[in-house]
């Protein structure tokens, strides 16, 4: 039988964790649930740990892209599976593995969804399911961090903020197969496709390939920019001919101006240097069954 540790994230909301416990009492009445609730940011690691002296639970993340990166930085390269209650505003992981947005469906999911390997991504020690970035995206998302808000509303108004004060770096770009220098925008390395929202940065990418998706944005002015929008939300990024697109393994990214990069839009800092390699089957994951093509 199966047992569950869930970790709720307490930014979704009293009602909406009322709603969970009902649903997990609907659902999951003869299994063995644990339910422990954030008390502050980070706190979500923690309690992955505690999760982890366990070896028989699986973890549950309940809430945005965000807790779950903060629970697999723990479950990463272990046998714990990873099942996910998408209460986020972008979901990326969510959309592209197909776990319901429906929160309802999400936790009926947790009794016979099947068990799959998914490769992780390591950026300079840390670990990401969707994405990793440098350039213009890491510094939206150091902004967003230190306002500690979140959402679309939030993201689009410091990307026009930024957008006319920044100045694109130049990047060495080192990887097994090349190493080029090119001015860029931004710069996405990409596990899965999604960016969140249903905006796919890396439409061919695949968690189960051993690959990481690079998506080298050139240019952003408007025209490039409206052009970047419309292609990401009808899956076409990868012939856009501002992008410059190519797999790899590992890639090492360097630029005079580098200081912040971002996973599953988290900021970290670094010294002009960040270091990105895929982690194959880094992270089990309870998906729907009959789920293919990840």
């Amino acid at each position: 039988m199966r047992s569950f540790f869930f970790i709720v994230n307490t930014r979704i909301g009293q009602q909406r964790i009322q709603q969970i416990e009902t649903l997990i009492q609907k659902y999951l009445p003869t299994a063995s649930c644990i339910v422990k609730k954030t008390e502050y940011g980070g706190h979500a690691t923690v309690l992955a740990q505690e999760a982890l002296l366990n070896s028989n639970n699986i973890v549950v993340a309940v809430g945005g892209d965000g807790t779950v990166n903060e629970i697999v930085q723990v479950l990463a390269t272990t046998s714990t599976p990873l099942a996910i209650i998408p209460t986020g505003s972008g979901n990326g992981l969510a959309r592209h593995c197909g776990i319901p947005l429906n929160t309802e469906q999400a936790v009926a999911l947790l009794r016979n969804a099947q068990i799959v390997p998914i490769d992780l991504g390591r950026a300079n020690a840390t670990y990401f399911i969707s994405n990793a970035g440098v350039g213009f995206d890491a510094l939206v998302c150091h902004a967003i961090q230190e306002t500690k808000s979140r959402g679309l509303k939030m993201y689009i108004i410091n990307v026009i903020k930024k957008y006319f004060r920044y100045k694109k770096d130049e990047y060495t770009l080192i990887s097994d197969e090349r190493t080029f220098q090119q001015k860029a925008f931004f710069l996405n390395i990409a596990n899965g496709k999604e960016f969140g929202y249903g905006f796919q940065i890396a439409p061919l990418a695949s968690m189960q390939d051993g690959l990481l998706d690079v998506v080298l944005v050139k240019n952003m002015n408007v025209a490039a920019g409206v052009r970047f929008v419309i292609d990401g939300w009808r899956q076409r990024l990868h012939i856009n001919n501002n992008c410059i697109c190519f797999s790899v393994k590992k890639i090492i990214i360097e630029g005079k101006r580098l200081q912040y990069f971002q996973t599953d839009g988290d900021a970290h800092t670094c010294n002009g240097r960040c270091e990105i390699e895929i982690i194959k089957d880094g992270v089990q994951l309870l998906v729907p069954q009959l789920t293919q093509n990840l």
